[in-house]
């Protein structure tokens, strides 16, 4: 089967290190915060990983035994993969399977640059990192912690790596969280998951309706309050480190949005941590040792929040401090 002539190209979008994430960047399945990059040296394509920390790009790239990351090393600027738009539009999807899967016949095509593909590499400390296959010496490298690792031959057999599909994608229900990647200021998604179920009480005393933001500080994730200006434009507030991140500073960041309902295979339901504890039905909404809460002050002010499973210690960025109170 031939893929249809409409398919578009892949999209890579030229980002400097430090700046915020471009629109609809491809994130690693099952990694909360791990995107495919793409870089050049002396025209050699080699991929590798970027990640939102402080709202920005950050990126590791293998190369010989090295592990590059800084603005210096990469000459200031990497490209970050995009999917702008969907099937009807573009004509094909990205699909995530073993590399083996290359050789075989099928609407499929690997994407690679020059003669590097990249690959979602299991590494000596059993965390999934994106890397690079080099399809002339069959031979991954992959970065992390100042230092490379080499895979090479069957061992790469079954790493993942990325195929664009031309055929249209199977309607399947969605059994895990659906995270949309959003820039401060783009057009609020229209599905987001809505704190509490309810409008919460502002400072004014006003009702405002607050949805679930993520964005990662120093590493962490960090939960707070996203919502629509009037514009309809995104706007977030997250507590941390005795400051609150709000304004552009926040650049790019996550919010927790729902599927179709015909396509939801999850429920969403509110409850204190006791009641969520006891009760063999339910799995908190959480990443790492972060989950997102509603915390209330003693003005009955109420703000999504940050809950830190580690200590019970619920934080929320409000009047440009971190307010917190610890949980029972």
């Amino acid at each position: 089967m031939q893929k249809p002539p409409k398919a578009e190209e892949d999209s890579w979008a030229f980002q400097p290190i430090g700046a915020p994430f471009p629109e609809a960047p491809v994130r690693v399945p099952g990694q909360q915060n791990q995107y495919v990059a793409l870089w050049y040296k002396h025209g050699k394509p080699i991929h590798g990983r970027a990640w939102n920390n402080d709202g920005v790009v950050q990126c590791s790239l293998p190369y010989k035994g090295a592990e590059l990351t800084t603005k210096l090393q990469l000459e200031g600027q990497i490209q970050i993969l995009q999917y702008k738009g969907d099937f009807k539009i573009l004509g094909f999807w990205y699909e995530w399977l073993p590399v083996k899967q290359r050789h075989e016949d099928g609407n499929r095509e690997l994407v690679k640059c020059g003669k590097s593909t990249p690959l979602l590499i299991r590494c000596s400390d059993q965390q999934h990192r994106v890397g690079y296959l080099d399809l002339d010496t069959e031979i991954a490298l992959v970065s992390y912690n100042n230092k490379t690792e080499k895979y090479e031959g069957g061992m790469t057999d079954n790493f993942f790596a990325i195929f664009r599909n031309f055929s249209p994608p199977p309607v399947v229900k969605i059994y895990e969280d659906l995270w949309v990647d959003v820039r401060y200021n783009d057009n609020f998604p229209k599905n987001a998951l809505l704190a509490e179920d309810r409008p919460l009480k502002t400072e004014t005393g006003a009702m405002m309706k607050q949805y679930i933001g993520l964005w990662y500080k120093h590493g962490d994730a960090v939960f707070g309050r996203a919502y629509p200006d009037q514009s309809g434009k995104v706007r977030a507030h997250f507590g941390k480190n005795n400051q609150e991140t709000a304004g552009p500073e926040v650049g790019s960041m996550q919010i927790l949005t729902l599927p179709e309902e015909n396509l939801r295979g999850i429920e969403y339901k509110w409850m204190t941590t006791k009641e969520g504890m006891t009760s063999g039905d339910w799995t908190m909404v959480k990443t790492g040792q972060s989950a997102p809460c509603v915390l209330r002050d003693a003005k009955g002010v109420e703000m999504v929040a940050n809950l830190d499973l580690k200590t019970n210690r619920a934080s929320a960025g409000y009047g440009g401090v971190e307010k917190a109170r610890r949980t029972v």
